[in-house]
């Protein structure tokens, strides 16, 4: 795997994590990747985007135009909130901050959150969307077999990814040939939720991320 500078506008290195749909296992994976590398002071991120009609600043009921209240940037204070972003800190992130956008808008949002970035070491961010402008030192893909759902925005990305992490093995539900045959191209691991972190995911983060 070759290694590849950031063109993330960040003085820190960037790790991104997307997957191909929801309840995949995109957060289990930041939380795994935080706990067993926490010496990396990870800023993490949770990124979602939202339908149009929602407001992300005020809420559902706001009846903003789509041009107005495009994106909302929350610190994440409590580790027992329940939430994604109190996971990171209870995984041991140094801080975790929640961007969530109107769809289509993330664009909007990403001025303000370079300036929260900017003096971090090590970002993580939970969300493919932002490859889409952010060039990462290292993009994971965690993929389901088992899942018929795969987001258009998630299989656009495929091909930017550098290692595809699998929560079961890729023959048992995959009826998508030409996605397997490119899937055979890109370094692979299975990871099912709930078991260890496979210990060459590790060798590759620190590889990118270590001095």
């Amino acid at each position: 795997m070759n290694r590849r500078p950031s063109s993330a506008p960040l003085r820190g290195k960037l790790l991104v994590v997307g997957g191909q749909c929801r309840k995949v296992g995109k957060t289990a994976l930041c939380v795994d990747l935080i706990r067993l590398m926490a010496d990396l002071s990870w800023t993490a991120v949770k990124i979602t985007p939202y339908a149009e009609s929602q407001c992300p600043v005020q809420g559902p009921n706001c009846g903003c135009p789509p041009w107005e209240h495009t994106f909302s940037i929350r610190e994440e204070k409590n580790q027992s909130a329940g939430k994604d972003t109190s996971r990171y800190l209870q995984a041991g992130a140094r801080s975790a901050f929640w961007v969530q956008t109107k769809a289509g808008r993330l664009a909007n949002a990403l001025i303000e959150l370079q300036h929260v970035l900017e003096n971090a070491r090590c970002v993580l961010i939970e969300s493919d969307a932002v490859v889409r402008f952010w060039q990462p030192e290292l993009f994971l893909m965690v993929l389901d077999p088992r899942k018929t759902d795969f987001k258009p925005s998630a299989r656009a990305q495929l091909a930017s990814a550098d290692l595809c992490l699998f929560r079961a093995p890729l023959a048992v539900g995959v009826s998508d040939t030409p996605l397997v045959d490119w899937l055979e191209d890109k370094p692979q691991l299975l990871q099912p939720l709930g078991y260890p972190l496979p210990s060459y995911m590790q060798r590759i983060v620190r590889q990118h991320f270590y001095p």
